[in-house]
């Protein structure tokens, strides 16, 4: 798996004028400026603007209740069946087999619920000084990452559609680049209108 989070020390920062540094949360969604981070192909002259993930809660929320609800679920058959006369509950197989699949279950479940974290915490947006990043991964073995200049990017504009997005302050942001370039979105990240307003300032530089 690729590592975008290299020794700091490897590589020197030189932002122009950039606003007070952030100390980075490893599982933070909206970081401006962050301090000590990097990544492999960045350049001696290249400093991070912005380090973006989709929000914590609005992406990561449906899977953990998911997960919750399968983990609980077998106890309560148990409080269900113990009030049920059945005589083959009592079979020493029976208890055997329940055991393992027990096992399997729950492993299932820890598969499920750490994939779907890794898919969130490596999935990010970086925003540099020079250009625009997006490292997007399927699954633990296979990422895509797609890249454009700054200088490339023509309109940037962000959405954010009902009571929660505007409660919670997550949006979605649409950069459209010139030519036959790929285009970007960027869903569900924290501050929106804030991000958009960075990169149209950095554009401007």
């Amino acid at each position: 798996m690729a590592d975008i989070f290299l020794a700091p020390e490897k590589i020197k920062h030189k932002a122009k004028n950039p606003p007070e540094d952030s100390h980075v949360n490893i599982l933070c969604s909206f970081c401006q400026n962050p301090k000590g981070m990097s990544f492999q192909t960045q350049k001696p002259d290249e400093s991070i603007i912005l380090f973006l993930r989709s929000g914590f809660i609005t992406e990561n929320l449906s899977w953990m209740i998911m997960s919750v609800i399968l983990m609980i679920l077998p106890p309560m058959i148990a409080v269900i069946l113990t009030h049920s006369d059945l005589a083959f509950l009592n079979s020493p197989e029976l208890g055997r087999f329940i055991i393992v699949f027990l096992l399997f279950y729950y492993l299932f479940i820890l598969t499920y619920a750490f994939l779907n974290f890794l898919t969130w915490f490596y999935n990010v947006f970086i925003v540099t000084s020079d250009r625009i990043i997006e490292i997007n991964y399927s699954d633990v073995v296979v990422h895509r990452m797609a890249e454009t200049k700054l200088s490339h990017i023509e309109d940037v504009r962000y959405s954010q559609s009902g009571f929660m997005s505007s409660a919670l302050d997550v949006g979605n942001i649409y950069l459209q680049t010139a030519g036959t370039e790929e285009n970007f979105e960027v869903k569900m990240v924290p501050k929106p209108e804030e991000i958009t307003n960075i990169i149209i300032d950095l554009i401007k530089k």
